[in-house]
């Protein structure tokens, strides 16, 4: 007997990230990343990327609330 192999399908979910924009327009986040260092801007870039393809394995929750964390 010949088994029939069929290929696994995945749903992978995707998320959107949100940048919070304060009422005056200003951007917390956009300040923070402005101070970074290359690599650790290229490191937090990869890390938003990973989230919104559905990729939270680094992601640590409590109360509902996830951290990200980063090397």
């Amino acid at each position: 007997m010949l088994a029939q192999w069929e290929p696994i399908r995945y749903h992978c979910a995707s998320y959107q990230i949100k940048e919070l924009l304060l009422d005056d327009g200003d951007s917390p986040f956009a300040e923070w990343f402005g101070s970074l260092v290359a690599v650790a801007a290229a490191k937090v870039r990869v890390a938003v990327s990973q989230m919104e393809q559905g990729n939270l394995s680094n992601v640590e929750w409590f109360r509902g609330i996830g951290e990200y964390k980063i090397d």
